[in-house]
């Protein structure tokens, strides 16, 4: 497992996590053009550990602000891009109000509209506990143990 913190912002926008074949990332906020960059180069430097597809569990913090157009634009082409190495997509959108909700609705839209959503490849989730049954099942690794690791280093709240 490693674990790393981005140096681009300050506080880190974001964290990334390789657990047991599945590929972490929260981000705090919308990311910039440099951190999908960055972001991506971790991906590859995973996928590279284990020369096979990972499952990739994406993580949006409660207080991030709703990406704009050029921000959803990168986040989406870096998962086009990367489409081949992932066997799962997993889409954690933390928070309980409205606010969070509506952006599950429209999250599940995008990836409709931008054919990434197949019931079989991405999910979309409102806890990480969801998560675990799946990993599970796509790795008879312990789900549960690959989240408490992935919690342990800031992943999730």
């Amino acid at each position: 497992m490693y674990a790393t913190a981005s140096n681009l912002a300050s506080p880190p926008n974001f964290k990334t996590a390789l657990v047991n074949k599945v590929f972490f990332i929260r981000w705090e906020q919308p990311p910039s053009a440099l951190e999908v960059q960055t972001v991506t180069m971790r991906f590859r430097e995973a996928y590279e550990a284990y020369r096979q597809q990972l499952v990739c569990v994406i993580v949006t913090a409660p207080k991030a602000r709703v990406p704009n157009s050029e921000q959803r634009k990168n986040l989406f082409k870096m998962l086009e891009d990367h489409r081949k190495y992932i066997c799962e997509l997993h889409l954690v959108m933390e928070g309980n109000e409205l606010q969070h909700n509506l952006q599950r609705i429209i999250a599940s839209a995008q990836l409709i509209v931008t054919r990434i959503y197949d019931n079989n490849y991405a999910r979309l989730h409102k806890h990480s506990d969801t998560i675990a049954p799946y990993i599970t099942a796509r790795l008879k690794a312990d789900g549960l143990k690959i989240l408490t690791d992935a919690r342990n280093v800031g992943i999730f709240q």
